[in-house]
């Protein structure tokens, strides 16, 4: 049993070439009447590479042997593989496995077997085949497109572990340009509020006259963040609870509502 690799010709191309263009995309939305921050995020558009071979490599499966003293010969059809297919896919993608079952059956193989079998020829093949298409422009192109998305997903994720989820695609985008920088102001100086108020929290809890009033006039001063969707919800958070506990109701010194208070100023609505 041995397997054979036919060239053939396809009557139409592969229109599947890689895209020539990364763009930058930009994402915002719109909320009581308030713009909210810009997310610029990326994708491929426009024209893909044309792909002008026209190769396929048909795969079969074949037996001989003898019956009645004369050689015959049994034939198992795989799948077809296109000249391009070499390179995005493997031999697996181009079978319905449902359907491969009973041809393996019918050899008394296993389907690693028959991979084994088939990559002994095709790979030869592979081979000639990605070192053909490394000197093309499209493959050029695309590693291109790769190395930039790549260095982007390292960057956004060391941004991201500095000033938190999510913090990265409103300042830079995916070429690394700088977009926003007021939204990159806001999150140092949101950062390095935090970082002082954790010094001060340390340093105040090695002491027993830990003033709770120095620290909530303190956190009032931290420069919000929060997008206008987030700030919309506070919003009605605040006047709902201000509504509940406003002195007029409760009756009480107001205490309660000094303390909702600081939380609107701490929210920055």
């Amino acid at each position: 049993m041995y397997c054979v690799i036919q060239k053939i010709t396809n009557k139409k191309p592969n229109p599947y070439g890689a895209y020539k263009e990364l763009i930058v995309d930009t994402f915002s939305y719109s909320m009581n009447g308030k713009l909210s921050d810009t997310k610029y995020t990326f994708h491929y558009r426009g024209e893909r590479f044309y792909r002008p071979i026209l190769d396929a490599f048909k795969i079969s499966i074949h037996e001989s042997y003898r019956e009645d003293g004369k050689v015959k010969k049994k034939q198992w059809v795989i799948c077809t593989m296109g000249y391009y297919s070499l390179i995005d896919s493997w031999v697996g993608d181009h079978y319905m496995s449902s359907v491969l079952q009973d041809k393996l059956q019918a050899m008394d193989i296993t389907e690693e077997q028959l991979q084994d079998m088939i990559y002994e020829k095709l790979q030869p093949i592979i081979d000639q085949v990605a070192a053909e298409f490394e000197s093309t422009e499209e493959f050029k192109t695309d590693q291109k497109h790769k190395e930039i998305i790549e260095i982007y997903h390292q960057a956004k994720k060391d941004f991201d572990q500095l000033y938190g989820n999510d913090t990265y695609e409103y300042c830079f985008d995916v070429f690394g340009e700088l977009r926003c920088p007021e939204y990159l102001e806001r999150l140092k100086a949101q950062k390095k509020a935090q970082q002082e108020y954790q010094e001060r929290s340390y340093q105040s809890s090695n002491q027993s006259n830990y003033n709770y009033e120095d620290y909530s006039s303190y956190y009032a001063n931290v420069p919000s963040t929060y997008g206008e969707e987030d700030k919309a919800r506070l919003k009605l958070i605040y006047r709902t609870l201000s509504k509940k506990f406003h002195p007029d109701v409760t009756k009480d010194d107001g205490e309660i509502m000094k303390l909702i208070n600081k939380l609107k100023d701490q929210w920055g609505i």
